[in-house]
């Protein structure tokens, strides 16, 4: 019996609620599919997280498997769906915080009596940054400038500018984690 006629009929068995069945299909398919998560998310551990979440799916959900499906393709797509949903979610955390760090750098120019910790740990951020970054994170965020006008009046191209803003934003996003988490 060749490896996917075995977990076939494995599939077929923990349909049934078979645990030994589960077990085998578990000891033999999870570094694979550990593996094949990897591949979206270069996290080792997220991607543990996620094979264990497809697991206890396919044995919480049993009468979502179809057994005409072999049992290791349908693991695989609950482990991309679940890939693409935790990357969609970075996604928009990423957004957020950007939002949040717009805010409080806006909030740090405009508000003196934002708490003095907070307020002295940007400023230490902000002078890490590079002075081209800075510069442009200043002009877009607090000055609400445009790309193409920090451009112009940098004398830089808009693809630099957006380059500069990107990398400045990953800088604070990473410094900022104490106070956007509580880290």
């Amino acid at each position: 019996m060749d490896e996917f006629s075995k977990k076939d009929e494995l599939g077929s068995r923990i349909k049934k609620r078979d645990v030994k069945a589960f077990h085998e299909l578990y000891r033999t398919s999870f570094r694979p599919l550990q593996h094949y998560a990897m591949r979206y998310l270069y996290d080792w551990k997220e991607a543990e997280d996620i094979v264990q979440e497809a697991f206890l799916s396919l044995w919480s959900h049993p009468e979502r498997y179809d057994e005409k499906q072999s049992v290791s393709y349908y693991l695989l797509g609950i482990v991309k769906n679940k890939c693409m949903n935790y990357l969609r979610n970075l996604d928009i955390q990423y957004k957020h915080q950007d939002k949040i760090i717009e805010a409080m750098l806006f909030s740090n120019i405009e508000d003196p009596e934002i708490d003095e910790d907070i307020h002295e740990r940007l400023n230490r951020i902000l002078e890490l940054l590079p002075d081209k970054q800075r510069e442009v994170v200043l002009l877009h965020i607090v000055e609400k400038k445009k790309i193409k006008e920090i451009a112009e009046q940098m004398d830089i191209a808009e693809t630099t500018v957006k380059t500069h803003f990107k990398r400045a934003m990953t800088i604070l996003r990473n410094n900022l984690k104490f106070i956007l988490f509580g880290i």
